[in-house]
C-alpha cells in the first residue's frame, strides 16, 4: 500500500510538540512516499508511549470563517494536528486490512485528589481521536477495531500507552459465509 508519509520531525520540533509550543516555522519539506510491509499474525503488537494525555473530543475542533466565502467551517485545534503529525511520526508500517484488532489505551494520571476524592477526568471522550490517527497511520480502517481497553492509572506524571494487539477470532457470533 503506497501512502505519503510527513518527512521525519527534527528533534527540536519532537520537543516543542512535547512542550505544546509551536515548532520554529520553516519551508514545507517534500513528502517521501512509503512503503511497508503489513503486520503479519506473528507479528508482535505495536506499542508506544505519548508523553501526555489525549485530547479531549472539547479541545479537538475549532470554528473559523472561510475568507473567501465567509462560511463557518470546523478545523482540528493546532494542538490536535500536532499530536496526530506526532502519532504519525511514532508509528512504523502498515497493518493488514483483513484482521481484526483489539486497542488498549492506559490513561496515567492524578486519579485522586489531595483528600482521596476522584478527579473528574471523562477518558471516553479521548478515545475516538486517538483511534482514528492510529488507524490512519497504519492504513485501516477503525471498524476493524473490534475491542477497546481502556484503563485509568493512577500515577505522578500524566503519559498514555497505546498498544494494538491483532484478534484470533472475532467475539460474538460468527461471521456469516459469503454466497
Amino acid at each position: 500500500m503506497d501512502r505519503s508519509r510527513p518527512a521525519r520531525i527534527s528533534a527540536s520540533d519532537f520537543r516543542a510538540l512535547l512542550a505544546g509550543r509551536k515548532a520554529v516555522p520553516r519551508a514545507r519539506a517534500a513528502h517521501r512516499a512509503f512503503k511497508a510491509s503489513p503486520r503479519g499474525a506473528g507479528a508482535a503488537p505495536l506499542c508506544f508511549v505519548l508523553p501526555f494525555l489525549p485530547p479531549s473530543v472539547n479541545r479537538l475542533f475549532a470554528t473559523v470563517r472561510d475568507r473567501a466565502t465567509g462560511a463557518l467551517r470546523r478545523v482540528l485545534t493546532a494542538e490536535a494536528r500536532r499530536i496526530r503529525r506526532l502519532i504519525l511520526a511514532l508509528v512504523q508500517g502498515n497493518a493488514d486490512p483483513d484482521r481484526l484488532y483489539e486497542l488498549r489505551i492506559d490513561v496515567h494520571l492524578r486519579a485522586f485528589c489531595a483528600d482521596g476524592s476522584v478527579r473528574r477526568v471523562d477518558l471516553t471522550n479521548r478515545v475516538k481521536f486517538l483511534e482514528d490517527c492510529l488507524c490512519g497511520a497504519l492504513g485501516i480502517d477503525d471498524s476493524r477495531i473490534f475491542r477497546v481497553v481502556l484503563n485509568k492509572v493512577h500515577a505522578d506524571e500524566e503519559q498514555t500507552r497505546i498498544e494494538l494487539h491483532t484478534l484470533a477470532e472475532p467475539s460474538g457470533p460468527t461471521r456469516p459465509e459469503a454466497p
